[in-house]
């Protein structure tokens, strides 16, 4: 939760949050290396007695670290294998490109499929999963795609992360507003009526430090029909607008330059009645009841749609195949469908697998919006080293369009140009 960029998106933010004591209902089994829906076509490819690997990740909260070791080590009891599982704290990214660097990476290591996965893969470090025999088969395009780079698997999806809309139904109902906008339109009017004195209609993420701003803005744009990858699309103009319209109107905070990640918190305290957020938002306690909703769209009838991001675990490129196949299989028998929906439910993640999801769904009804986004979402990864620029070129411009004034065509146009 760095605060860098999302982690919580845990993987690289520290931020503590609290988790809700949401159980699965009933036990769930954990998963042997042949059930779920990814077939375990490594496991029992060889004799893995006596193997020993080691396996990374950055998620340092609980009930999720705690989660991630049971799996490992009951997959490893199963296997033969002896798994020595290391939480790494601090700069992960800069830890493993250092790892990589030393020759020294894990077997097995987590990564964020967006900025971890391309990284070490284009250097060369990482197995080729499909050559290991591991499977995408229960992965939707979209998920499956966030484990590759330049068309070759180098690390297996195990949960993926998009954005919904949440609603405060009191305040709604205090404003006589029934249902979640589904329109542009209909968000600056229904946010409008929402703004009082004590509240705001919407709290955005708007500054350029962490990473927020360009998360939660991608959607809008998306849903706008704006190419992410052009700054001057008439969507990227669409999105930009809304949020001057908001802040024009006073529905949107003058000090949303300066809120990221944080921006939820207006929203959980009370002080807004619309945000946008994750899915760790459905395993966080409220004081109010809320609802969730597809992000609205430009034009009635359209279809929303969001960014995907994901985690995946990637196993080091060695000369030893008896250790590699036993990492892929150890990684498959860690996917499982019931690990998943576990982690899914008492961790606030979408799982990868599409049953998996399914279940999650029928669990938490709550989280359909999310599941329901994940075939047409949007990986901004396949831009790749542009996505960088791009986002600030979006922050940069919905700052100017909105605290100088600047009409939204002009301020991406600036915006792009530097300027």
């Amino acid at each position: 939760m760095t605060v860098n960029r999302r982690t919580r998106r845990a993987l690289s933010r520290s931020l503590p949050r609290v988790l809700a004591a949401t159980a699965v209902a009933g036990s769930l089994a954990l998963a042997g290396c042949s059930s779920g829906g990814t077939p375990s076509s490594t496991s029992g490819s060889g004799d893995f007695d006596g193997v020993e690997l080691t396996v990374w990740n950055n998620i340092d909260y609980d009930p999720y670290q705690s989660l991630q070791e049971k799996y490992f080590a009951d997959c490893a009891t199963e296997l033969g294998i002896t798994v020595k599982n290391e939480t790494i704290t601090g700069d992960y990214t800069s830890k493993l490109l250092q790892a990589a660097s030393s020759k020294s990476l894990p077997d097995i290591a987590l990564l964020s499929t967006d900025v971890q996965v391309p990284l070490l893969a284009s250097q060369g470090v990482l197995a080729d999963l499909d050559s290991l025999g591991v499977s995408t088969d229960g992965l939707e395009d979209s998920v499956a795609a966030l484990g590759q780079y330049e068309d070759t698997l180098y690390a297996l999806p195990v949960q993926v992360e998009d954005y919904a809309v949440f609603y405060n139904k009191d305040l709604f109902a205090a404003a006589g507003i029934t249902e979640a906008p589904t329109t542009f339109d209909e968000l600056v009017e229904d946010a409008k009526a929402l703004t009082t004195a004590d509240q705001y209609g919407v709290a955005f993420a708007g500054n350029a430090t962490d990473g927020a701003a360009p998360v939660f803005f991608l959607p809008f744009l998306l849903s706008a029909g704006g190419d992410p990858a052009d700054p001057t699309s008439d969507g990227a103009v669409a999105a930009v607008d809304l949020y001057k319209k908001l802040f024009d109107d006073g529905s949107l905070s003058k000090e949303f330059v300066n809120w990221g990640w944080d921006a939820n918190d207006q929203w959980t305290g009370g002080k807004a009645a619309i945000a946008v957020t994750g899915p760790w938002q459905l395993v966080t306690p409220t004081d109010f009841e809320y609802g969730i909703a597809p992000f609205p769209t430009l034009e009635a009838g359209e279809e929303p749609k969001v960014g995907l991001l994901g985690y995946a675990y990637g196993v080091a490129a060695q000369s030893d195949e008896t250790k590699a196949q036993a990492a892929a299989a150890l990684v498959e028998c860690r996917a499982s469908e019931e690990n998943q929906v576990e982690t899914a439910v008492q961790g606030g993640y979408i799982p990868a697998l599409t049953t998996a999801q399914e279940a999650f769904v029928a669990e938490v009804p709550g989280a359909a919006p999310f599941v329901d986004a994940v075939p047409t979402a949007v990986n901004t990864a396949t831009l790749g080293t542009d996505w960088n620029t791009l986002q600030q070129q979006y922050v940069t411009a919905i700052q100017d369009a909105t605290v100088n004034g600047t009409s939204a065509e002009e301020a991406l146009s600036k915006a792009v140009a530097g300027q």
